[in-house]
């Protein structure tokens, strides 16, 4: 089970990351900066490796 979460926070991340860059190139008005939208993706991808190294 904690793999499973652990990679839907892999996706999560991906889809935060892939807002922040179209807000920083400038396709899209995100509602905050491109930077908070990376430290969303950081703690994503930490819990993602701490319940993946749970199995």
């Amino acid at each position: 089970m904690p793999n499973i979460l652990g990679n839907g926070l892999v996706g999560v991340g991906l889809v935060i990351f892939a807002v922040a860059v179209a807000d920083a190139v400038g396709v899209v008005d995100a509602r905050f900066s491109p930077g908070v939208y990376l430290i969303f993706v950081a703690v994503s991808f930490i819990l993602a490796w701490l319940l993946r190294s749970l199995t």
